[in-house]
């Protein structure tokens, strides 16, 4: 089947004359909030010039194969651009549900003996959005937490990098999920992208594999009511190191700043790395899931990755192809819950707390973290139109 895309501005489908003249269509995923955006370019001119469209124009971009098409998101029409002489139209737009103006609002307020998913509701329901949180997350709850003069959006990603989670606002829904979870904007499981050399296009591959800085150990401090004062946490890292890695947020308990230094102590331990790559056109990537190589290359075949970004390119000469990036997975993001990581802790494994269920990769780099089982799990290998 043919690469094809579907446009709706304002809940119109556009006309055969937008197709006759259509460029190419790409659209940017990008993980957490970074808003997703839309690029068209048409060809323009003389005699019958294209009538310019409205700023604020509702754009709707489906992607895929023959009738087997999958939605890329709603964009809000910003900006403009014409050239002239020869002639050429350009239209961008960002994601549509960023432009509730609650979400931009500063806030000052707290919520007594509440779960995060209660919690990720009220929020969610002030904005018009419905509520997808993982469900180990959900269950968390706080005895006190407050908002103190932020905005619902800077409190969220607070609460995200609190519990090393990935929030986003998609499709009129807040996602709140663990890192590389493979959760859907409507909270379901996705599974992995796993690549294989017959998708990736020839000569696009890049893997970086770096180290990083070395702390001995991690701080993170409580606030002690009785004694009004904040309480140090302590967690080791890495012997070798010769500083030390300070979390500035004051945590509620001993136990959250306990559990936050020893994820933060886990994470630093990790190496780095980053993996960019071209593969023909899968309108299932998205950005937050996890990738895998198969058949690739040993000490890359089986190395986790979670996708930064995922730009879904369709163009009349080359048809369709999506550009990935990705990180490395940080090994403690959970995906087997977060009971298993604690379960492990306690049994006094520390290199595999985070990654129960898991296995590092063969062959892979030293500091490469274990890839969970739940990774395994592919959502798309390869072309839509031959699955």
């Amino acid at each position: 089947m043919e690469p094809r895309v579907e446009i709706t501005v304002d809940g119109v489908p556009v006309a055969g004359q937008f197709y006759e003249r259509l460029i190419s269509v790409t659209v940017t995923d990008e993980e957490g909030l970074k808003s997703d955006t839309v690029d068209i370019e048409l060809n323009d001119g003389p005699p019958n010039f294209l009538a310019l469209p409205r700023k604020g124009a509702v754009i709707s971009v489906k992607m895929g194969y023959g009738n087997n098409l999958v939605p890329k998101g709603q964009f809000t029409a910003d900006k403009i651009s014409l050239d002239c002489l020869p002639y050429k139209m350009s239209i961008a737009g960002r994601a549509a549900d960023l432009r509730s103006g609650k979400l931009k609002e500063r806030q000052e307020r707290a919520w007594d003996k509440v779960t995060l998913g209660d919690l990720i509701s009220d929020i969610a329901g002030e904005s018009g959005l419905t509520p997808a949180v993982d469900t180990d997350l959900a269950a968390h709850r706080y005895e006190w937490i407050g908002q103190q003069d932020e905005t619902n959006i800077h409190f969220l990603r607070r609460l995200a990098d609190r519990h090393n989670a990935l929030f986003a606002i998609k499709q009129g829904r807040l996602l709140f999920a663990r890192r590389g979870s493979g959760l859907s904007a409507s909270g379901s499981s996705l599974g992995s992208i796993i690549l294989t050399p017959a998708v990736i296009k020839t000569g696009t591959l890049k893997v970086d594999i770096n180290d990083r800085t070395k702390y001995s150990k991690v701080v993170s401090y409580y606030q002690d009511a009785e004694k009004a004062k904040r309480v140090e946490i302590e967690a080791a890292a890495d012997a070798d190191g010769d500083s030390i890695y300070r979390i500035p947020e004051a945590f509620s308990s001993p136990a959250e700043a306990d559990k936050a230094a020893r994820a933060k102590a886990k994470e630093l331990a990790r190496g780095e790395g980053n993996v960019s790559v071209a593969v023909v056109g899968d309108p299932q990537i998205e950005a937050g899931l996890p990738l895998l190589f198969a058949g690739v290359r040993p000490g890359l075949d089986g190395v986790p990755y979670i996708i930064k970004t995922a730009r879904s390119k369709y163009t009349k000469t080359s048809g369709f192809e999506v550009e990935v990036s990705g990180r490395l997975y940080d090994g403690k993001s959970a995906t087997e819950g977060e009971g298993s990581m604690e379960r492990a802790a306690e049994a006094g494994d520390p290199s595999e707390s985070a990654d129960a269920g898991g296995k590092v990769a063969p062959n892979s780099a030293p500091g490469t973290p274990a890839t969970p089982s739940a990774f395994l799990t592919p959502r798309r290998s390869g072309r839509t139109d031959e699955n």
